[in-house]
């Protein structure tokens, strides 16, 4: 009966239905399984989607119980239309995948996918990709670089990872820059020295595979940091904060990966940010770069969110937000700004709350205390949904 469709008619059907509905379709009949497993399909529905949900996507949260030997994982997928009330926290499912540390950390979301270790400073690190929509999810094979060089000068490598879709090769790619891991003081001190220029690996979901490429960009130093360094892929490209030495003294820029060419580049920060010697880290926030500023006057903390209005253009830095951490009950940190203007916000309650600026409304999104949140944008995507070899289902 489907085969009698004209494709195009039957794809113009198919691609207005989310992706559970897609999936129930799969088991109905060979040629619908084979229609909408088919790579052009799949990511035409996901154009579509992405389309449809400009302005008022879904969020991603990673959320963090603390234990006392390994915090406790849970995660949720919360869209704008829904309503709080009904908003389901789920536990993490894979976290028996990710047992050598104790906590997981997410390195990014792009498209559907979710990418996931187990590590930021050790050796080895366990790497997955997740489609949480349809429970599927693909370990990743052990990076090329995995051990230290045994000089005394560090204690392994610190890597820093970033995720992002090559809409060129219609590839999801993980990069994994590697840096040699010492005390901040000796990383000063080498800042500039050849060793601690990056060595960089991309994996390529298309080829299942990591490769060594280039790193054409000044060396940078890490903060440190419990947590994985953020990372927002936009425009094609993955971005991070990070410091590199200018004229003898530390500066601030955004290291920047564009993902379909495989080329570094940085984005200059406003000179409030661009000479901070306190936290900075890069942040989700629609379809706009932006970077949260912790910052100190006296004993009081401030959070302050900057946007770079235009992207690329320097003079298009302007600060949005700028609050009193004592505002809402207590601010522990900021999680994300939506393509709606509202603002995600860990409070000290350990609340995750959805703040409106312009009315102050402040709604918890959980109803629960954590100790750690993880926000990024999401969309449905059928991206695994092809029955292979390597992924696997819970």
């Amino acid at each position: 009966m489907f085969g009698d469709l004209p494709p195009e008619i039957l794809g113009e059907i198919l691609h207005r239905l989310p992706v559970k509905s897609l999936v129930k379709c799969t088991i109905v009949c060979k040629y619908l399984n084979s229609f909408i497993t088919d790579q052009t399909f799949i990511f035409d529905h996901l154009n579509q989607t992405i389309q449809a949900s400009s302005g008022n996507g879904w969020l991603f949260l990673q959320l963090y119980h603390q234990r006392p030997i390994r915090y406790e994982e849970f995660y949720s997928l919360y869209s704008h239309n829904q309503q709080i009330g009904h908003f389901s926290v789920n536990k993490f499912p894979l976290s028996s995948l990710l047992q050598s540390f104790d906590h997981s950390t997410v390195v990014g979301t792009c498209d559907g996918l979710v990418c996931i270790t187990n590590s930021q400073i050790h050796d080895m690190a366990t790497l997955l990709i997740w489609n949480p929509s349809i429970r599927k999810y693909m370990l990743i094979s052990e990076p090329i670089l995995t051990s230290g060089t045994g000089n005394g000068q560090h204690e392994g490598y610190q890597p820093l990872y970033g995720f992002g879709f090559d809409s060129k090769n219609k590839d999801f790619k993980v990069i994994r820059l590697v840096t040699l891991y010492c005390s901040k003081r000796k990383r000063l001190e080498t800042l500039l020295r050849k060793e601690n220029v990056p060595q960089v690996e991309v994996f390529s979901l298309a080829s299942r595979s990591w490769r060594s490429i280039p790193f054409r960009a000044s060396p940078f130093l890490l903060p440190d940091l419990f947590w994985n360094i953020p990372q927002v892929f936009l425009n094609g490209v993955v971005h991070w904060v990070v410091s590199r030495r200018c004229d003898n003294h530390i500066v601030n820029i955004i290291l920047t990966f564009d993902v379909a060419e495989e080329t570094f580049g940085e984005l200059t920060l406003p000179q409030q940010l661009r000479e901070s010697t306190t936290e900075l880290s890069i942040l989700q926030g629609g379809d706009s770069l932006c970077v949260l500023h912790a910052f100190y006057v006296e004993d009081d903390c401030f959070f302050s969110i900057w946007v770079m209005k235009e992207y690329g253009v320097v003079g298009s830095w302007n600060e949005v937000y700028c609050w009193d951490s004592h505002l809402y009950q207590g601010i522990t940190n900021v999680l994300a700004l939506c393509a709606d203007g509202k603002v995600v916000l860990l409070l000290y309650s350990g609340d995750v709350v959805l703040l409106n600026p312009v009315t102050e409304v402040v709604k918890s999104l959980t109803g629960q205390k954590w100790f750690y949140a993880f926000v990024g944008s999401y969309v449905e995507s059928l991206v695994f949904i092809k029955r292979e070899p390597d992924v696997l289902s819970y």
